[in-house]
């Protein structure tokens, strides 16, 4: 296995939540109908109106299902963000391939592009996350963003094999702009409106990639 491909799918790995470890019996199906019914919620509601009863309501299963899969609200907020961010980056990894980097590097942008406009409340919800841990306090948040970057940033390092680059630039200042505008440009669009294709909201990405290749 590949290493984007032990990093896609790092989130079964992490020994972030102590429920998990209890219940090895939860499915996949009921993880999947779990985030698809709270991203739903996120995305008319908010984080806030997220709650455990809400959750069960609209996937459709009883209270005791979510506490079992989760055992608090804490919980199920990590795990969320833990799974969206396993889908995430498989969907990048399953695209990021082949010989050129640069046009792998493009695939995975707009996978993350795509996979991010359809579950806007996956957005909202790290936001929100980030927002009440504030500055100095690690947790689910950073594990996600340090995950993503090291796959960003083995795919910049990549370009290096293939074509010149500007040495005098950090190629994990290149991996950061990046991660940061596919974010921005998400939360742009999920709480501004503004009407951008995935494609041209990776041409703008792509500029910061053009402009560390010589």
């Amino acid at each position: 296995m590949s290493i984007l491909m032990k990093q896609a799918v790092y989130a079964h790995q992490v020994p972030v939540v102590a429920a998990s470890s209890r219940r090895p019996g939860r499915t996949n199906r009921t993880q999947l109908k779990l985030f698809q019914a709270a991203m739903d919620i996120m995305n008319q509601l908010g984080p806030e109106a997220t709650t455990v009863e809400e959750v069960a309501a609209r996937a459709g299963v009883s209270k005791g299902t979510v506490y079992y899969n989760f055992g608090s609200k804490q919980t199920m907020i990590d795990q969320l963000l833990l799974y969206g961010a396993k889908l995430l980056l498989a969907e990048m990894a399953l695209v990021a391939s082949g010989p050129d980097p640069r046009v792998a590097l493009r695939n995975a942008i707009e996978a993350a592009l795509l996979y991010l406009g359809d579950h806007p409340g996956f957005a909202r919800l790290w936001v929100s996350e980030l927002w009440r841990n504030g500055p100095g306090s690690p947790g689910t948040t950073d594990l996600i963003r340090d995950d993503i970057m090291r796959f960003l940033l083995e795919l910049v390092q990549s370009l290096g094999r293939y074509y010149r680059v500007d040495s005098s630039r950090s190629s994990q200042g290149v991996a950061l702009a990046i991660f940061g505008s596919v974010f921005m440009m998400t939360m742009d669009e999920a709480l501004h409106g503004s009407q951008r294709s995935y494609q041209e909201a990776a041409d703008v990405t792509m500029l910061i990639v053009d402009g560390y290749l010589k």
